[in-house]
């Protein structure tokens, strides 16, 4: 049977995102910076997918290690404990972030550190809330806040690189800050 609530933090994330969406939107933009904003949009109902419902997604051999139980949250707070595939998998989930981050926003690489270390704690965190409320079985993980840090720090790094290479223009294009 479907515990219709456990779907409602999704829901209420993707009405903010809406929100944060039309703000965006809210001045005229280029083909280029309509594309990057809808797309972000996109990406991020898809990350809010991933990470705040009930659903479970076991990649590799399943969980290889026992959890540490707080309340009703399984939990690992053991650096790289337990890595298998989704290990990897999370630092290319968070990887379009950093690249958003850095066409959407003026940033310089202290502050994207910071943003994917509290986009990782926020992740777990929220998880962490949810579990312990509505008993969504998810696993918080110190290693996917490692990797969700990673992931931001890498798409930015990427996007850095581009805009010091003959791609300049074409990334450029995308750009949405000023």
């Amino acid at each position: 049977m479907i515990n219709y609530s456990q779907w409602l933090p999704y829901l209420a994330y993707i009405f903010i995102m809406m929100i944060g969406i039309g703000i965006l939107t809210g001045q005229k933009r280029t083909l280029g910076q309509m594309v990057t904003i809808v797309t972000f949009g996109i990406y991020l109902a898809v990350v809010g997918y991933l990470t705040l419902t009930p659903t479970a997604y076991a990649f590799g051999n399943g969980p290889t290690m026992k959890p540490y139980w707080v309340g009703s949250a399984p939990t690992n707070p053991i650096p790289f404990r337990g890595i298998e595939l989704d290990f990897y998998l999370n630092i290319l989930m968070l990887v379009p972030m950093g690249v958003y981050l850095k066409l959407l926003f003026k940033t310089n690489f202290k502050q994207i550190v910071a943003i994917g270390i509290l986009i990782g704690l926020g992740i777990e965190s929220t998880q962490f809330v949810l579990d312990s409320f509505l008993n969504m079985s998810r696993w918080i993980d110190v290693n996917d806040m490692m990797t969700n840090a990673s992931g931001v720090v890498i798409g930015y790094v990427i996007v850095w690189v581009l805009l010091h290479s003959p791609l300049k223009r074409l990334v450029s294009f995308f750009s949405v800050k000023h």
